[in-house]
């Protein structure tokens, strides 16, 4: 049985900071969706660093402010650099103090026209659904993740969140403890990394360095979030976003030119929502096989 639905267009909130030339892309192809017209945008912009960050934060602020196209543009001014993993845990919980829902977006991500159609179709599809914590919008190509020959759906539940163009609720935001690896005693449960790894080889080293102070992610505890609470992501099989900020131009992402390859050409313009979407065992683990392959190289690199 498949859904049929209309939705109220869920708010987007969007995360810059100083890199006026993506950001304008972003905010472009935002505007290429028509239900562009009819959402809210919010937008944070992170206060600066100090020294070389002055400049390009006050060019993206000075662009924030100018851009038309959505119903509704607010524009929130960091007084200070709080950093972009409280930005968004701050951000997003504000927002979802006043919507029932958000969209959330960075300053370096390229979406396909049919991005708000997915977004706010699967919000609406799955508010009530227990085991979905989230929605994603990414997806590694094919060339990266094999897609089973079986697969025909054109969506499906994975155990990680993608945090490139992603949605949540507010009633499932509230439930998620940020502190539960603290109290879990993480670094010291050998049954609880072992699992966390499912989604990922990566997940237990970042979510340890996270809470040892070595990296600033909050999307790593949202991940360790879905695993404890035994709920899913739900994604598409096809991406529709392409990240634009692996250039060197971001303090988060590595130079990587494999992703300039990457496209949403092959995004679902009609996506139909399966009132039960599955869990595809194949797919979930063609996809963390491409993870633990990035780990790996990382480690060897020793840049992990």
């Amino acid at each position: 049985m498949m859904r049929t639905m209309s939705f109220h267009p869920a708010p987007i909130v969007l995360f810059v900071y100083r890199r006026p030339v993506h950001t304008r892309k972003t905010l472009r192809a935002l505007l290429k969706n028509k239900e562009a017209a009819k959402t809210e945008l919010v937008i944070y912009s992170d206060g600066p660093r100090g020294g070389a960050d002055d400049k390009g934060v006050e060019e993206v602020r000075a662009l924030c402010r100018e851009i038309k196209g959505f119903s509704k543009t607010t524009l929130v001014l960091r007084k200070t650099n709080i950093g972009l993993a409280d930005n968004i845990l701050q951000g997003v919980g504000e927002q979802l103090t006043l919507h029932d829902r958000v969209i959330v977006m960075e300053d370096d991500l390229r979406t396909h026209p049919s991005f708000l159609s997915y977004m706010n179709g699967a919000l609406t599809a799955y508010e009530r659904h227990p085991d979905i914590l989230s929605v994603s919008a990414y997806m590694p190509p094919k060339w990266k993740v094999a897609r089973p020959e079986h697969f025909s759906a054109d969506v499906w539940l994975n155990p990680r969140p993608m945090s490139w163009g992603w949605g949540t609720w507010s009633k499932k935001w509230k439930s998620v403890d940020w502190q539960q690896a603290e109290k879990d005693d993480f670094p010291a449960r050998q049954d609880l990394q072992s699992g966390f790894a499912h989604g990922g080889g990566d997940l237990p080293t970042m979510l340890k360095n996270q809470m040892s102070g070595q990296l600033d992610s909050w999307a790593v505890r949202f991940a360790y979030a879905h695993y404890r609470s035994d709920r899913y992501t739900l994604m598409p099989v096809e991406s529709y976003v392409k990240p634009i900020g692996f250039d060197g131009s971001g303090r988060n992402c590595r130079p990587n030119p494999s992703r300039w390859f990457e496209s949403t050409r092959r995004a679902v313009r009609k996506p139909v929502f399966p009132v039960h979407p599955e869990v595809d065992q194949d797919l979930t683990r063609s996809l963390r096989k491409s993870f633990d392959r990035h780990h790996q190289l990382a480690e060897w690199l020793g840049i992990s």
